[in-house]
């Protein structure tokens, strides 16, 4: 009896240990004033520009993590690439619309996509609008609401296998194919599918509203809100050129391939990248050729990611 007590407490005393170790402040570690300042800093430049929002605070106070304890410090250690996106994408809302007013492509994605991937007159989008299917709604609704979150947990699973420089490199790939995409969302700015579908081939509306799109069937079968709450808080319209919806679950299954610890996922991971490619079409937010160019801006990231970890285990070998 004594010892199936001994045994039962085992993995209690274990989830103790560990919450012990993340969740209680270390009071040996020496502490580095610049990361808590850093992100003092980041807050003080938004309140200066009088537009402090609640995921501002948030992400500069991620800083603090790093004075917290040797846990916290390693996993902001190998995760501020996914704080310097997110702090990255918030700063176009502050010069996006300035720098791309008067320079957006709405006819020529439209007229290559139909030349190269349309069906008879129409594009792949257009044959989606007037042909669609609850299921398909229900599919491609869920495959966009989880693809950062699909991205992140895969990195975390990594992270807490214990394999760092693998979790760096999903980290930091996330960071370079977002770096890549938003340069080309202020080099070529280009409107989404359903842009065209609402507004024409006009010249483009710069001020316009986000919108869900056909996710908006995605709400209406559930009664729910999640499209429209989503995308009111969007910084940019013209970003369909790359789909970094596609890239990212492509970014995702290449470095799972690569990584012996998920290969249990390999699949189910590659099976979700494909039906994001399929949801960015269908949803009418991407073009054929947006699909693709996300595909390879992924591939790009995955090789550079791949071969900077090689070297840094050279460099330690």
């Amino acid at each position: 009896m004594t010892i199936l007590l001994r045994t039962a407490r085992r993995p209690f005393a274990a989830v103790v240990d560990v919450s012990r170790d993340w969740l209680l402040p270390s009071r040996t570690m020496p502490r580095r004033l610049w990361p808590p300042a850093l992100g003092l800093i980041y807050l003080a430049g938004i309140c200066a520009l009088g537009d402090l929002r609640p995921r501002n605070v948030l992400i500069g106070l991620l800083g603090v993590l790093d004075a917290y304890n040797l846990n916290t410090r390693r996993f902001l250690r190998v995760f501020w690439p996914f704080i310097a996106t997110g702090a990255l994408y918030d700063s176009m809302r502050y010069y996006l619309g300035a720098f791309t007013t008067g320079r957006i492509h709405v006819a020529g994605p439209y007229v290559l996509d139909r030349a190269w991937f349309g069906i008879g007159a129409h594009t792949l989008n257009e044959v989606f609008a007037s042909h669609h299917w609850v299921i398909a709604d229900l599919v491609a609704g869920f495959a966009y609401l989880i693809y950062v979150a699909e991205y992140l947990a895969l990195t975390m699973l990594v992270f807490f296998a214990g394999h760092v420089a693998r979790a760096l490199s999903f980290a930091r790939g996330f960071l370079i194919v977002n770096a890549m995409g938003f340069v080309t969302y202020l080099l070529y700015p280009a409107a989404p599918p359903w842009y065209v579908a609402a507004h024409g081939f006009g010249p483009a509306v710069a001020d316009s509203a986000p919108s869900p799109a056909a996710a908006s069937r995605f709400d209406a079968l559930l009664g729910t809100h999640l499209f429209d709450d989503m995308y009111s808080r969007s910084v940019e319209v013209f970003g369909a050129i790359p789909s970094l919806h596609a890239a990212y679950p492509a970014l995702a299954a290449i470095l799972v391939f690569r990584t012996a610890e998920l290969r249990r996922v390999r699949w189910p991971a590659a099976g979700y990248a494909a039906a994001m490619c399929f949801s960015a079409v269908y949803l009418q937010h991407h073009y054929v050729i947006d699909v693709l160019l996300g595909l390879g801006y992924a591939a790009i990231a995955a090789a550079v990611v791949l071969t900077w970890e090689r070297r840094g285990a050279a460099a330690a070998a």
